[in-house]
């Protein structure tokens, strides 16, 4: 297997997408409820993980951990440390984690079981008012990656219209299981992510 560490180009990569759209949506000014760096570095580690906690899908180990890393020396070194959690955990634990994600569209957005970030996520992109043939497809493209990857499909939502989603589902499930190209793609997905869900915790929206 070859190694799920981000290579620096791909990184550079996910940092130029994320720092395009991880502030789409969000107020350009200061807001009241806006978390300093001092408040977040001054938190304890209960604190932090409340606040935290939930940026990794149903993963608060990851914050736990994270806080650790403290003092922060802007919000990207805090979202940097808290990704190293994840990035640095051996494979087996990134697998478990990526399997604690929902399936776009799934049984459990039909469900209703899914975290606020994933709903409001999936909601950006469309996903929540898809037509019955366009559900069927992307049941099918879901099942059949899993199937093969051993993994939910990961991608930034964010950061794509329905019909791109719906291209790198087809895309990407023509690369080969036998090595972790496509656990790094998923692993990658998930920086933009969380990135996005740092940004939005620290400003309050």
């Amino acid at each position: 297997m070859t190694s799920t560490r981000p290579t620096r180009r791909a990184l550079l990569a996910a940092m130029a997408l994320a720092a395009t759209l991880v502030t789409a949506g969000l107020p350009t000014g200061a807001r009241a409820d806006e978390l300093s760096l001092e408040t977040i570095n001054a938190m304890d580690q209960a604190s932090f993980v409340e606040t935290f906690g939930g940026i990794f899908e149903k993963s608060p180990w990851v914050a736990e951990q994270g806080w650790e890393a403290r003092p922060f020396d802007s919000i990207d070194d805090l979202h940097a440390d808290l990704y190293a959690v994840i990035a640095n955990a051996p494979r087996e634990d990134q697998v478990t984690f990526l399997n604690q994600h929902p399936e776009l569209a799934g049984k459990e957005a039909q469900a209703g079981t899914m975290t606020a970030n994933s709903v409001a996520e999936q909601a950006s992109a469309g996903l929540n008012a898809l037509t019955p043939e366009e559900m069927q497809t992307l049941a099918e493209g879901n099942a059949a990656y899993r199937a093969k990857f051993g993994f939910p499909f990961m991608i930034f939502v964010r950061g794509h219209t329905k019909e791109g989603i719906f291209f790198y589902l087809d895309r990407r499930q023509q690369n080969d299981p036998s090595t972790d190209e496509e656990l790094h793609n998923a692993m990658m997905q998930v920086w933009g992510i969380t990135r996005s869900r740092v940004q939005r915790a620290v400003s309050g929206s």
